[in-house]
């Protein structure tokens, strides 16, 4: 659903890359015929995720604006590594869901944004990406919040905010797109960039996560 394309433009749009890592993912780009430059190979690091072209691993990517720093994990979506997925997900302040906006809410839309409310991960974002494959097509976005509003109703998520873009094209990642007038929300960087985290920590309670039992 584009999750690493996103992460990559989210480095890319913010300067957070050198130049040696961008030439490297032009040539491997142009290597495997590649009309553009995938910037999904910036965090896919395993060589089964470039071939099989899912992300299988949590990959920590770290990056700073002069607001604030953030550490990403790139957790998978794949339903074979929902566990991953936890790992990345249990020391999250944000958690950010991403949904083909031609394929609407799927089963690992819910189940994911189930488990961030089960986590207690108190911020979510909704981003509804490859608006560009349906001609920013502002119903196709509506729809999707509808249904995706209706499910979060039952979830105990205090924070929702939902984001229309184009991981590929840049669309209100850094920056509000001329593409989508009807949005008048921020851009994904401006949001994350301005979400109040300070008052989320509980440091009364003891916790100690145990990721898997054998």
């Amino acid at each position: 659903d584009g999750k690493s394309t996103l992460i990559g433009r989210l480095l890319y749009d913010t300067k957070s890359l050198f130049e040696d890592q961008l030439e490297a993912v032009e040539a491997v780009s142009a290597a495997r015929g590649d009309e553009y430059t995938n910037l999904a190979l910036l965090t896919d690091g395993l060589r089964a995720e470039r071939e099989q072209g899912i992300t299988i691993d949590v990959a920590y990517r770290y990056f700073a604006t002069p607001r604030r720093k953030f550490i990403i994990a790139d957790t998978p979506g794949h339903i074979q590594y929902t566990r991953n997925m936890v790992t990345g997900a249990s020391t999250a302040d944000l958690a950010l869901v991403l949904v083909d906006a031609r394929k609407g809410i799927v089963e690992q839309s819910r189940r994911h944004a189930f488990l961030c409310s089960l986590l207690r991960v108190p911020h979510l974002v909704l981003c509804v990406n490859k608006m560009d494959l349906v001609d920013y097509d502002q119903t196709v976005y509506d729809r999707i919040v509808d249904e995706f509003t209706s499910f979060a109703a039952k979830l105990d998520i205090t924070d929702l905010a939902i984001i229309p873009i184009s991981a590929l094209q840049g669309d209100n990642i850094a920056t509000r797109s001329p593409n989508m007038p009807w949005y008048e929300g921020p851009s994904l960087l401006h949001h994350l960039e301005h979400v109040h985290i300070a008052s989320d920590r509980n440091l009364v309670d003891v916790r100690f996560p145990v990721q898997y039992v054998i």
